[in-house]
């Protein structure tokens, strides 16, 4: 076995980070759902109706580029989304511009109005010294 192996197979797999970022991630997000699941929409359609919500429109290519969504995944939202009758489509140019109905401005405000107390309750765990740990985090990713 080569010294590079050797030492791979000292590391401690708790110090992992993408052990630990996951375990944290669920952790977190076990909050947030908590809330939102009696709105039925998923930890997705949640990020979308919020930016779409903060934007008005949006081009259907820029949702899955800003929440690193799969295309896969930003299709099958969306159409649970539109067949809920939260959002629509208009089919302009490549990619199609999404916007609330009036229902989808209800279920974003609800939606808003659940994600803020999901916000409030991290920040209770984190603090703003964890809130900044985790901005300093995703600042080294870009």
């Amino acid at each position: 076995m080569n010294k590079s192996n050797q030492s791979t197979l000292k590391m401690d797999p708790k110090m992992c980070p993408m052990m630990r970022l996951s375990v944290l991630s669920r952790k977190i997000g076990k909050l947030f759902r908590k809330r939102l699941s009696k709105l039925n929409v998923s930890q997705s359609q949640t990020s979308i109706l919020l930016m779409v919500s903060g934007m008005g429109e949006v081009a259907q290519s820029t949702i899955g580029k800003y929440l690193e969504l799969e295309r896969s995944t930003v299709s099958r939202d969306l159409v649970g989304l539109i067949d809920k009758g939260y959002l629509y489509k208009t089919a302009t140019g490549v990619s199609p511009t999404i916007s609330l109905t009036q229902d989808g401005k209800k279920m974003a405000d609800l939606v808003t109005q659940e994600w803020e107390k999901g916000y409030q309750a991290s920040f209770q765990i984190l603090g703003s010294k964890g809130m900044n740990a985790i901005s300093e985090i995703e600042k080294t990713m870009q």
